[in-house]
C-alpha cells in the first residue's frame, strides 16, 4: 500500500469502497483479493500523479498496459482488471465520478488450459485409506470422500454445516458462488464414510471439552476448517497414495465432472451438480473427454502409429 499524504485523496475512495463491500457481505477471500487488487491501482494512479478517479478511459488503459510491462501473467492481469472495473463502476454509481473510464477496459487474451484433474486408477489410489483409527483420519477420509463423490469446490465444503447434511436422502445443501443454493447427492460409501466421522467428530468434542460447533468440518481446536488446510491436508495424502504431485483439491472436482461425463452422465446434469452459472464452463470437460477419447483411439486402432 502506498504511504504518504498524496495517497490521501485517492486512497479515501477505496476505503469506502471496502466499507461497502464488507457492508455487502462479501467473503473475506474476495476482500483480501480486491485489497490487494486496489494497493496495485492506488500506486499506480500516485506515481502517475492522478488528481483524483476522475481519468480518462487513455489514463486507466496505462494502468492496464502497466501491469503488462511488470510481467504478469494473464490470469492475474485479468483479476486485477476486473477489481478496477468493478471499483471504477461503483465510483460511477455512487456519483463519484462523472464518467466510468473503465467501461471498455479489456482483459489480456487468456491462453486456453484445461482444468488438471486425476484418472480413475490415481482416483481410487487417493480414496483407498487405511480404515479411519480417530479424529483427524477419519476427517481426511471423509474430505476425499466427500469432495470426490459430490464435486464441490473446498469452500463449498468447509462452509457445511450439521444442517446441511439430508442424510436420509443421502444429499448435501451446498451454498454456491452468488450465494446460490443447490441439493447436490451422495452416494453409499460416502454416505458410509460421513457416518463414520461424524462419530469420530462427537468424541472428539466430548474428549476435548469442546463447545458444539455448526460446521461440519472442524479443526483441532474445534473451529471451522479452512480451505489452506484442506488444501495441505489433500498434499499429504497425495504423497502418501504415490499420485502424482501439484493437484489441487480443485483437481478432485475435475476428477469427478469429467468422470461422469465419460460414463455417459448427460453434460446438463453435471452443470447442475456442479453449480455453473453457463453450461459453457462445464463445456471445458467434453475437451477432456475428447483427449481421452483420442489417447484410446491411438492405442486401439490398427492403422494408427504409436
Amino acid at each position: 500500500m502506498v504511504a504518504g499524504n498524496a495517497a490521501a485523496p485517492l486512497g479515501e475512495g477505496i476505503q469506502a469502497f471496502h466499507l461497502e463491500q464488507q457492508a455487502r457481505g462479501v467473503s473475506p477471500h474476495t476482500a483480501r483479493a480486491q485489497r490487494g487488487d486496489l494497493d496495485k491501482l492506488l500506486d499506480h494512479a500516485v506515481r502517475c500523479q492522478w488528481n483524483g478517479w476522475e481519468v480518462s478511459p487513455r489514463t486507466v488503459r496505462g494502468f492496464a498496459l502497466e501491469l503488462g510491462d511488470r510481467g504478469l501473467d494473464p490470469a492475474s492481469q485479468a483479476r486485477i482488471l476486473s477489481t478496477a472495473r468493478t471499483f471504477f463502476r461503483w465510483l460511477w454509481e455512487t456519483r463519484r465520478i462523472s464518467k466510468n473510464p473503465a467501461s471498455g477496459l479489456r482483459n489480456p487474451k487468456q491462453p486456453k488450459r484445461l482444468p488438471a484433474f486425476l484418472t480413475e486408477g490415481e482416483s481410487q489410489a487417493l480414496l483407498d485409506l487405511p480404515p479411519a483409527v480417530d479424529f483427524p483420519s477419519a476427517r481426511l477420509t471423509c474430505l476425499l470422500e466427500l469432495l470426490y463423490a459430490s464435486g464441490l469446490r473446498v469452500s463449498e465444503l468447509v462452509g457445511l454445516d450439521l444442517q446441511d447434511l439430508l442424510t436420509g436422502e443421502r444429499t448435501l445443501r451446498v451454498l454456491g458462488k452468488g450465494r446460490k443454493e443447490r441439493l447436490v447427492p451422495y452416494h453409499l460409501q460416502a454416505g458410509e464414510v460421513l457416518g463414520a466421522y461424524l462419530g469420530f467428530r462427537s468424541a472428539f468434542l466430548a474428549q476435548k471439552e469442546l463447545p458444539p460447533s455448526p460446521a461440519l468440518f472442524l479443526n483441532q481446536r474445534g473451529g471451522r476448517l479452512t480451505p489452506t488446510s484442506v488444501r495441505a491436508l489433500l498434499r499429504s495424502a497425495l504423497e502418501a497414495a504415490a499420485v502424482r504431485s501439484r493437484v489441487s483439491p480443485h483437481a478432485l472436482r475435475h476428477s469427478f465432472a469429467t468422470h461422469l461425463l465419460n460414463r455417459g452422465m448427460d453434460l446438463r446434469a453435471i452443470q447442475e451438480l456442479l453449480g455453473h452459472a453457463s453450461l459453457s464452463t462445464t463445456q471445458r470437460y467434453t475437451h477432456l473427454g475428447l483427449e481421452e477419447l483420442a489417447r484410446t483411439y491411438e492405442k486401439a486402432h490398427p492403422r494408427a502409429k504409436g
